[in-house]
């Protein structure tokens, strides 16, 4: 695979990190310290602008990103504490998907979480209003509702061990199209609360099933595919913008198919990391999975994606929202267009590698 990024020249100093650095560290104290949800709520909102100024200031999307993660887990974890009783905290794990489990939300999107209980709860009543309580907190956080209901206030995705176990098992071997997108979002799960060695009983029995599933893994991966064909299974969730050849559907046209390629390797190869850098990282050094010059391809054009829509969620369109996926290309600088030609390349040439990996041609 080309070098794609080779040109790119050294960062200069980051002017004023310091003192945006201390901001943050004030947002932690504030979080750490809140004995109710509206101090939370608070704190939560002062998120994007400090995201805004560590952009402004020059500072690159991966450090922005570890800067959010430090902020918006112990923010779930306080708000959690605060909503649930401590029995139940304490038999438990809350866990976040999506960008967020990955360590990839810069700016706020849906919610994507869930509950591991470590036995059916004796008191469901108390369980399903923290529950509702925690979501409520979450959308008044800034945070909206998932569209698909992946919510622990959506009983499907807060469960006792076993059940969950039983569910995940089902996806596994029951591969429809509700069951591939909740694996698909349930591989990139990180728990935030209680005890999370309950969310890897679950992880565990996912793991073990793929293992030696040929057939599986193909068909979980060919949703690389999912967006030439509008019949494909993550078309459910991922509806396209409009906007002909004027703009870019970022998620659809690069971060998916790198993110979820990554996800099918790494399940592939019993990598338990949940960040797509940090599978690569793992399948790299490994030296079986993917070679050093593709593997930092690959984490580039993450960057570059991740860059572009925090750009564009930074100073969204007339009708859009600051976590829309489209990208017009006529408000790109030359240079960013030039980086997003050389990244959704560099997805070309990862796809053409896993249809190879996985056998996609035979399976289509």
């Amino acid at each position: 695979m080309a070098h794609a990024f080779d040109d790119d020249a050294p960062q200069e100093p980051l002017a004023g990190l310091g003192r945006l650095l201390r901001e943050a560290r004030t947002v932690q104290r504030q979080i750490a310290g809140a004995g109710d949800i509206e101090p939370l709520r608070h704190a939560a909102l002062q998120i994007p602008a400090l995201v805004a100024r560590l952009h402004d200031a020059g500072c690159t999307v991966g450090p922005i990103a570890a800067l959010v993660q430090s902020l918006s887990t112990p923010l779930f974890e306080r708000a959690w504490r605060i909503v649930a009783p401590a029995e139940l905290v304490a038999n438990s794990c809350l866990f976040v998907m999506g960008s967020e489990g990955r360590g990839e939300q810069i700016l706020k999107t849906d919610q994507d979480n869930g509950l591991v209980l470590r036995e059916e709860s004796a008191d469901p009543a108390a369980t399903a209003s923290a529950c509702a309580r925690f979501s409520e907190a979450l959308r008044a956080f800034g945070y909206p509702e998932c569209p698909g209901g992946i919510m622990v206030s959506n009983p499907s995705w807060r469960r006792d061990v076993d059940d969950f176990s039983r569910t995940a098992r089902r996806w596994l071997l029951m591969p429809d199209a509700e069951g591939l997108m909740s694996l698909a979002i349930f591989l990139d799960a990180r728990p935030v609360c209680g005890d999370p060695a309950l969310l890897e009983r679950v992880r565990d029995e996912i793991f073990q099933l793929a293992a030696g599933s040929d057939a599986m893994l193909g068909r979980f991966a060919a949703a690389i595919e999912a967006f030439s064909d509008s019949s494909g299974w993550w078309n459910r969730w991922l509806p396209n913008a409009d906007h002909g050849r004027s703009a870019v559907d970022i998620k659809r046209a690069g971060m998916f198919p790198l993110v979820h390629g990554v996800r099918s390797l790494a399940l592939a190869f019993h990598v338990r990391e949940t960040s797509t850098a940090g599978r690569i990282d793992a399948m790299r050094a490994s030296g079986e999975a993917l070679s050093p010059e593709v593997a930092r391809d690959l984490v580039d054009s993450l960057h570059v994606f991740m860059e572009i829509k925090l750009k564009a969620g930074l100073t969204p369109d007339e009708g859009e929202s600051a976590a829309s996926n489209t990208v017009r290309l006529d408000r790109l600088a030359t240079l960013d267009r030039s980086r997003l030609d050389a990244a959704l390349g560099v997805v070309r040439q990862f796809k053409a590698l896993l249809r190879q990996r996985f056998h996609l041609d035979v399976l289509s």
